[in-house]
């Protein structure tokens, strides 16, 4: 372990937006990190809450910043600007910080090629029934798109970024990245993660660098998240086509696949329409059964098969909305 004198001063940085919620606990955890308490600050981005989320913060020694703008990226770059850290840990105000957090994440650095230290995003004890069961999908990376949210890997391992929940950056890596171009309006934690690896760095996910994220308490915010994340991911891709996968682009067309489908189907035959609709449920029973046995729960089981349609669906709208419109594309 790192002396004292060794040890890097960081900077946690979290975008906020009527955060009241969830922020205590996240600021307690970092109150009562294992990491000295003149070895960090906590810098919290605001975009204008109405809420007590700036109080909150004050009360507990958080310091607080304006984002200058209504999206995570602005909140990242504005809470760069004022950080003195020559490490950077980006987080969420949903987020809960195991008490090593920092600790465990700074020995990675010993490497100079790590830009990026990242870990498990794991859920937490008191999140809601549908909650869990968005969590259990994201632990497959069949429903992720390859990222590696709601991943739990045994081992330390390169991966191609860490979502922004839980990224921790050495300072010298990110200032020849940041600041991200705001037009980004959700992942900008893979652009940015492109950007440094194109440089020559590396990203790990370490097993021990972990904290609790709370995942979208109903159906109602997991469809709006879905949608924006689908806008995002078209900007990001008219951008760098490279970050467009394959899944990507299969689950954003699925509302027209399937509605070609459902129309082609009378001439294929009933027996095709049922298969096809057979298939279908069989999936999400699949899946319903599988939670079931793994959670002993019930109610995240039934909640599987909802945040499997909605993911789909919600991505697919938004993914169309902003692939069909006029917009320019964008080189970060």
């Amino acid at each position: 372990m790192d002396t004292y004198d060794n040890l890097p001063f960081i900077s946690v940085i979290i975008p906020v937006k009527n955060s009241e919620k969830f922020l205590p606990r996240c600021l307690k955890s970092l109150n009562n990190l294992n990491y000295p308490k003149d070895k960090y600050e906590v810098i919290l981005s605001d975009s204008d809450s109405t809420d007590k989320t700036r109080e909150i913060a004050a009360s507990m020694g958080a310091k607080v910043v304006d984002a200058g703008g209504p999206s995570v990226c602005f909140g990242r770059n504005s809470g760069f600007k004022e950080a003195k850290g020559e490490v950077i840990a980006f987080s969420d105000a949903d987020c809960v910080m195991d008490k090593d957090w920092l600790m465990n994440a700074v020995k990675y650095f010993k490497d100079s090629k790590v830009a990026c230290v990242g870990g498990p995003s794991l859920i937490p004890g008191d999140e809601t029934a549908f909650g869990k069961a968005c969590g259990f999908i994201f632990s497959y990376s069949l429903f992720t798109g390859g990222s590696p949210y709601g991943r739990h890997f045994a081992q330390v391992r390169e991966v191609a970024h860490n979502p922004g929940c839980n990224a921790i950056y050495r300072r010298s890596a990110l200032e020849k990245a940041m600041p991200i171009d705001a037009y980004f309006t959700d992942g900008e934690d893979v652009i940015l993660s492109k950007r440094i690896k194109d440089l020559g760095y590396t990203f790990l996910f370490t097993p021990d660098t972990k904290l609790w994220h709370y995942r979208s308490s109903t159906p109602k915010r997991f469809w709006k998240q879905k949608i924006r994340y689908g806008i995002g991911r078209v900007l990001i891709g008219k951008a760098y086509p490279e970050l467009l996968n394959p899944m990507h682009v299969i689950v954003g067309f699925s509302i027209p696949l399937l509605a070609f489908i459902l129309i082609v189907s009378p001439l294929l035959g009933a027996a095709f329409f049922a298969a096809f609709v057979l298939l279908g449920i069989g999936f999400l029973l699949f899946f319903f059964l599988w939670a079931w046995f793994k959670t002993r729960s019930l109610k995240v089981a039934l909640g599987v098969p909802l945040a499997i349609m909605i993911l789909m669906f919600g991505w697919s709208i938004g993914f169309m909305r902003k692939f069909f419109s006029p917009a320019h594309i964008h080189k970060a």
